[in-house]
């Protein structure tokens, strides 16, 4: 587990160092930023026509800022990872393949457990670093609103769950690649194919679409924006990650088998 944190660091030290690292960071932050503010108007707008409307009310069965701010922000992002973990992963395995290093730090003492898991930490940090913003954003709401906070908790754990499940699908990717390139591509493309997939056969028969639906990823993480912690979500997710980081496991085997 030492030698996993060591690669973490690494990984962590390679994106905060290179201006490719800090321009995927900066334009999370702005497109959270242009969310939140747009919501915010939004919910503004809500609020001054249904006071003038005289129906305006507030609390539990009212206007609440959790569902006009807090759970679209918290949805609309965890979209928007869909475009921006591909370019956390994209070079975790890739580039070291195509340089070499791959290879030569597969034939010193490292174990294949500790290399997958030590790119996994690595795009995780990353992952927080991007969702850090996510601070202030909670910081102002604070100062101007009540939130819900319990349920604002659940909800920001379901956005941290989905992003790790991309992230383990963008490191999995990256093992079988060559170019950062192609890992970005094709990691995209994984991603859009499982969040979009299985609402695919909607028109199908039942027996198939609830097959397809028990494998849905974004109607699960939404009740957790709605503030619902249901543990069989959880489950999935850590059941679902867990596969794939064996799956990448594997695939780095095979990697240092063929030499």
């Amino acid at each position: 587990m030492r030698q996993a944190w060591v690669i973490a660091k690494r990984e962590v030290r390679g994106l905060v160092s290179s201006p490719g690292g800090w321009l995927v960071l900066g334009t999370f932050w702005f497109v959270a930023g242009l969310l939140l503010v747009s919501l915010l108007f939004r919910f503004r707008d809500g609020t001054i026509a249904l006071a003038q409307s005289g129906q305006l009310r507030t609390g539990e069965s009212g206007l609440h800022v959790n569902d006009w701010v807090i759970r679209p922000l918290l949805y609309n992002l965890g979209t928007v990872l869909v475009l921006f973990v591909p370019l956390l992963t994209m070079r975790s395995f890739a580039e070291e393949r195509r340089s070499g290093n791959l290879e030569l730090l597969l034939s010193q003492p490292v174990r294949g457990a500790d290399l997958v898991l030590g790119k996994f930490f690595g795009s995780m940090l990353g992952l927080a670093l991007c969702l850090s913003v996510l601070v202030v954003h909670f910081a102002v709401l604070a100062a101007v609103t009540r939130p819900d906070w319990g349920a604002t908790w659940v909800g920001l754990g379901g956005l941290l769950l989905l992003g790790l499940l991309f992230n383990a699908v963008g490191l999995w990717v990256s093992v079988l690649t060559r170019s950062q390139i192609e890992a970005g591509v094709l990691s995209l493309g994984a991603l859009l194919l499982l969040v979009i997939g299985p609402g695919a056969n909607a028109e199908g028969p039942n027996w198939t679409q609830s097959i397809l639906g028990s494998f849905a990823i974004l109607p699960r993480f939404e009740d957790f924006t709605r503030g619902l912690l249901d543990l069989g979500h959880v489950a999935f997710f850590g059941g679902v990650i867990l596969i794939l980081l064996a799956a990448a496991l594997r695939s780095v085997d095979l990697v240092r088998w063929q030499g």
